[in-house]
């Protein structure tokens, strides 16, 4: 567990930085492209997409590091 906090704190800036430009980014396409029939799509992707290269920078991150 303390491997992943101090991951945590490695990536903080980045996670706030992410999360701006998603909230910003999908501001902006609802605007070019209207609204979406259904949110939950679109986010639910998004989300699993970033988590997935959250999780290959860990992985790279822990090896580099341990």
């Amino acid at each position: 567990m303390d491997k992943i906090k101090l991951y945590l704190k490695y990536r903080k800036k980045p996670y706030l930085l992410y999360t701006a430009l998603f909230i910003t980014g999908f501001i902006i396409v609802i605007f070019i492209f209207g609204p979406p029939k259904y949110y939950v799509v679109p986010i639910l992707s998004m989300i699993i997409a970033y988590g997935l290269l959250e999780y290959v920078e860990y992985k790279r991150w822990k090896k580099d590091k341990y």
